[in-house]
């Protein structure tokens, strides 16, 4: 089963490695396109040659100066977007315990504190502790590379912070390795920027780190997703969640239909919105809500 909080999650980092790729391309084509004319023209301003470009006035520079103002603009785009990435990896850790409380009301929000919780700082600590999930649930090797991304996320937020510094060389050091062998072997491509026993690499952000950072966290919340829908139980997501969803869509139409037709689309509408196979007690709760 898949939350629709997780498919809208994966909606997003679609289309921000879409979107990065795009400018990736565009920019290096631009570049081969206009390189020997840059080169031979260093002065030339781009104002006097690109007269068509509606922003001219206000990025106007010397050809021969392209080539650094890129790169600080790569810069930019690159920690943007990587920032960018995580913030809606906690905004789906935070719908996620959402949709939790919609299935079990008993569930507290972030807001409220836990009794005897010794762990309770990190925002996926939050989301299991509430709903009620070991964190030792999540592969090992999963948690500590959230932990990475997140240390190194709050290292660009505040770059003179010693004891970030300290947590992610110590992460470094103890389980550097076995990250980079659990990736390449659960990867695609294999790691293609992220090297998790390189401390210059924990400083560095490029276009293969956020490719990388993009299927970790993709990986990440698939398991995150099905550790909080197994907790409260596919038969209570049905009731809570998914049946009245699917009345809301029938409206007034779900007693004027067959009983066998009606189940038909309630099993197409679980496979295609949840990717939940519907048994007999599914059935069942459908039915005793009509009936």
């Amino acid at each position: 089963m898949k939350t629709k909080e997780l498919g809208e999650f994966y909606r997003i980092l679609s289309s921000l490695n879409n979107g990065f790729t795009h400018y990736s391309f565009v920019w290096n084509q631009f570049n081969i396109d206009y390189l020997e004319l840059f080169q031979e023209n260093p002065d030339t301003l781009t104002k006097a040659y690109f007269e068509g470009n509606p922003f001219k006035k206000k990025h106007n520079i010397r050809f021969g100066n392209l080539g650094a103002e890129h790169i600080k603009t790569n810069e930019i785009l690159i920690q943007g977007i990587f920032l960018l990435i995580y913030t809606h990896f906690e905004g789906y850790l935070k719908d996620l315990l959402t949709f939790s409380k919609m299935v079990d009301g008993n569930i507290k929000s972030l807001e409220n504190k836990l009794n005897n919780t010794e762990d309770d700082d990190v925002l996926i600590e939050k989301v299991f502790n509430r709903v009620g999930i070991q964190k030792n649930k999540l592969t090992t090797e999963i948690s500590v590379s959230l932990d990475y991304i997140r240390l190194k996320r709050n290292r660009l937020i505040h770059k003179n912070a010693e004891n970030i510094s300290n947590s992610l060389n110590d992460l470094i050091k103890k389980k550097g390795l076995v990250l980079n062998q659990f990736w390449n072997a659960n990867l695609p491509g294999k790691l293609q920027g992220i090297d998790f026993v390189n401390k210059d690499n924990a400083n560095t952000l490029s276009f293969n780190v956020v490719i990388d950072s993009i299927n970790i966290l993709r990986k990440a919340s698939l398991e995150i997703d099905n550790l909080v829908t197994e907790k409260l139980t596919y038969d209570k997501i049905t009731e809570k969640i998914i049946i009245p969803q699917f009345k809301k869509i029938q409206r007034k139409k779900i007693n004027n239909i067959k009983i066998e037709r009606l189940v038909s689309k309630f099993i197409n509408f679980c496979d295609s919105e949840f990717a939940l196979k519907v048994n007999d007690n599914r059935i069942e709760l459908l039915k005793s809500s009509i009936a």
